[in-house]
């Protein structure tokens, strides 16, 4: 029985602890908690006749590889990807708003929808994770002329163990889905999708 409760206390202490390994270079992962889907408003918004060509994103962030920080201990620890951040955002949106009820489609498009990552990034304090996606968005018709231009952004917090993969996933996944969400809220968005005034 002694010998039980010390193997007890042991994992106990060993899952407090948290992972002592880097996350550097970590890949991507889609695993949105509380989000799981971005929303359509439900008004009629003329969205669901548009055909939409999601264009590959750019990222304008000071460091490609960077999506977090821990600053629950000193030194403040880093955590990277070596994935391709603006083609997994693309990708992601692209899902999202076909989920939302959008067609989106590679040609034959009515309108284009370009973006640029400004942010993707989670801090986590000692409070909780917080995550920050925040994107630059342009609509031009097919011939490339510009008709909008407006920036989305999507905040999450949570709690949870400290310096762990899956808590900046769900950080990350959580602020692209209500990113994508205040786009289709957008009325400027709306109106350059859908040429209603």
């Amino acid at each position: 029985m002694r010998r039980y409760l010390l193997l007890s206390l042991a994992l106990v202490l060993a899952a407090c602890a948290g992972p002592t390994k880097p996350l550097e270079n970590i890949p991507l992962v889609w695993k949105p908690e509380k989000e799981p889907i971005a929303r359509m408003p439900s008004t009629d918004t003329g969205l669901r006749e548009v055909k939409l060509k999601v264009a590959p994103m750019t990222d304008s962030r000071a460091n490609p590889k960077l999506i977090g920080e821990s600053k629950v201990k000193l030194p403040v620890r880093t955590v990277t990807t070596g994935d391709d951040v603006p083609a997994f955002v693309t990708e992601r949106v692209k899902k999202l708003l076909a989920g939302a009820g959008m067609v989106v489609v590679e040609s034959g498009e009515t309108a284009v929808l370009k973006g640029d990552v400004k942010q993707y990034f989670v801090n986590e304090t000692s409070d909780d994770y917080s995550g920050e996606v925040k994107i630059a968005f342009t609509v031009t018709d097919p011939a490339g002329n510009a008709r909008w231009q407006g920036v989305s952004l999507g905040s999450s917090t949570r709690i949870g163990r400290t310096y762990t993969e899956g808590n900046y996933y769900e950080s990350l996944s959580d602020a692209l889905s209500l990113a994508t969400t205040s786009l289709l809220y957008d009325a400027g968005f709306q109106k350059a999708v859908t040429g209603r005034q």
